[in-house]
């Protein structure tokens, strides 16, 4: 993938991230749920021919700002990573990959919720966007009872869908797809409206909804 399409990409998700990050601050103002961006622990690292010159901290303008024990938010720290300078004497090593952008409880049940955001401009997602460790996160959440899945835009349709990940195992293990279309989710998931205030994507009724249509587990969807 070039430089010029990762910009692209990245500048699409951090839209539609921003909505996300807008709706969840909603969200606890109104003691719906606590649902935070999870930021990724790791250290930056310089080759072996590069003269070290006080902290491994990386040269790019947007993380000059940053001062020791700061952490940033995944989404961000991968846009900044994938729009650096060629070249870049430093490189960021992640620790952890497992977890998704976002996580956090319901409220009042305390119920647990993760997801990560995924946007699109084409009629189908991927499933090589859906990164094998996330997704074997997301199954073991979903596992102990709790809500997992992927917040996914389908920026041509003006059009925003949870997937569950019940479903998404599904149909990548039993139907052997390479891709999840839009029509599918159209069909079968229940979109998500904006809801009042700041709640921009109100993502929890539409899951509460289609949890009350399919069951917590999805047994009762009928997948083709």
């Amino acid at each position: 993938m070039t430089r010029e399409r990762r910009q692209r990409g990245a500048e699409r998700g951090r839209g539609f991230q921003e909505a996300i990050n807008q709706t969840n601050k909603a969200y606890e103002q109104l003691g719906r749920a606590c649902i935070t961006r999870k930021a990724i622990p790791g250290k930056y690292v310089v080759p072996r021919d590069f003269r070290r010159q006080g902290l491994a901290v990386p040269s790019t303008a947007a993380l000059a700002h940053l001062k020791t024990g700061d952490t940033m938010p995944a989404a961000s720290l991968r846009e900044t990573l994938a729009t650096a300078p060629e070249g870049s004497a430093r490189a960021f090593v992640p620790e952890s990959r497992g977890e998704p952008d976002y996580g956090g409880v319901l409220a009042p049940t305390g119920r647990g919720i993760f997801y990560d955001a995924k946007t699109t401009k084409r009629d189908l997602l991927d499933f090589d966007n859906l990164h094998p460790h996330q997704v074997t996160f997301l199954e073991r959440m979903a596992t102990c009872g709790a809500v997992a899945g992927f917040l996914v835009e389908f920026a041509a349709h003006q059009a925003v869908f949870f997937l569950p990940i019940q479903v998404v195992t599904h149909l990548h293990r039993a139907r052997r797809r390479k891709s999840i279309p839009y029509h599918f989710c159209a069909e079968h998931l229940v979109p998500v409206h904006s809801g009042c205030g700041f709640v921009i994507y109100d993502y929890i009724e539409a899951i509460e909804r289609q949890e009350h249509r399919h069951g917590m587990d999805y047994g009762r969807l009928v997948l083709p």
